[in-house]
């Protein structure tokens, strides 16, 4: 990146930075890092509060703002021990893994859906939280970071947080261990299971079955085709009798149901939400790497990354490309594809996106 570059990118940081609604609880009891070589360079950093710190950044923008899940007494103290902990907000990441450079903004829709079912079907429904305990946030490239901001969860330590996500990922979920056998006469067994009023797994199985025998039938058993046993399975399942239709072997073929209750994309380490002292991107700041807003999401229905979370640039910028870029939605139209030396005056908030990438220049 040459260095007219460069010196626009700190410039359009700072002003940023100088009007930003940054959205944080509890400044003055979180550690902040900074970083722009790697995303944290620098920690242990403290602010009396958000006026003193939004000043810091519009007079030092770097290109990646954090601070800590965890809410301290002296929180710019090391060795941490030091900072004397007082509890943290459980955070959920949910991530994208990286493929090709660009293919992934491709994909970003099915991380949403995974967000949505992460507050909807686990934080809401299982762990009995309201939205109003969960701020939503755009990672600001290819993900979400989903908050819980509730007394309750504040003290608990590593190995609970771990527990939740271990939960929501499903380890360990065994679906045959919801179901028992009731000899009702000799050589006649009936199946008991879940009913899809239940709460957690055995309910989301249940109800889970249920849509699969409505939208696929035959996909389970070609029985199911004809309206009357498939509306007597169902019946049966939610009275909570699986055995009410003539189908040998009912078990195994629900594995394939089973096996897409968890949800897979929250963090696979668990490293975010296990971390009490984990460093987490600052809500509504700026991703060093895409130049989109870490956005804080109202309506995750109807949010678009690469429309909802660009920085307000208007106008266009002259860059010349130093790879070849697919075409990309971005800001409601499509864009490129562009190859490698082509020179292009293009929006100037994907003009930033390309740059930070490290895929293109300013022209000079």
């Amino acid at each position: 990146m040459n260095e007219k570059a460069k010196n626009q990118i700190v410039k359009i940081f700072s002003r940023y930075y100088a009007q930003a609604r940054l959205e944080i609880l509890q400044p003055a009891q979180r550690e902040f890092g900074m970083g722009n070589i790697k995303k944290i360079d620098h920690r242990h950093m403290a602010f009396p509060g958000l006026k003193e710190l939004q000043a810091y950044l519009a007079n030092n923008p770097p290109l990646f703002v954090s601070h800590s899940t965890a809410y301290y007494r002296y929180p710019e103290a090391t060795p941490i021990e030091k900072k004397e902990w007082l509890g943290a907000d459980v955070v959920f990441d949910l991530d994208l893994h990286a493929e090709e450079k660009f293919g992934i903004y491709r994909r970003l829709d099915s991380v949403k859906q995974d967000t949505l079912r992460l507050m909807e079907e686990f934080l809401l429904r299982d762990f009995g939280l309201e939205k109003k305990d969960l701020l939503v946030v755009f990672s600001g490239n290819r993900g979400y970071h989903v908050h819980i901001r509730h007394k309750d969860f504040l003290p608990i330590g590593s190995n609970e947080r771990k527990e939740l996500v271990d939960y929501i990922r499903g380890l360990g979920l065994n679906y045959e261990g919801f179901f028992t056998r009731e000899e009702i006469k000799r050589g006649m067994v009936k199946l008991l299971g879940p009913r899809p009023t239940e709460d957690g797994y055995r309910g989301r199985f249940a109800r889970a079955v249920i849509r699969q025998v409505e939208e696929k039938p035959t996909s389970i058993a070609r029985i199911f085709a004809k309206p009357e046993p498939r509306d007597r399975f169902i019946g049966g399942i939610r009275e909570g009798n699986w055995s009410k239709a003539p189908v040998k072997d009912i078990m195994p073929r629900l594995k394939p149901i089973a096996d897409q209750l968890p949800l897979q994309s929250v963090n696979a380490d668990a490293g975010v939400t296990q971390d009490i002292s984990k460093l987490i991107r600052i809500p509504n700041s700026i991703h060093g790497e895409t130049g989109c807003i870490a956005q804080v999401v109202d309506n995750m229905e109807k949010f678009e990354p690469l429309r909802d979370a660009l920085l307000p640039l208007k106008g266009v910028a002259t860059v010349r490309f130093t790879e070849d870029i697919p075409a990309l939605e971005f800001a409601n139209e499509t864009l490129g594809p562009f190859k490698s030396g082509e020179k292009k005056d293009v929006p100037r908030p994907y003009a930033l996106f390309v740059l930070l990438k490290g895929s293109a220049d300013l022209e000079e």
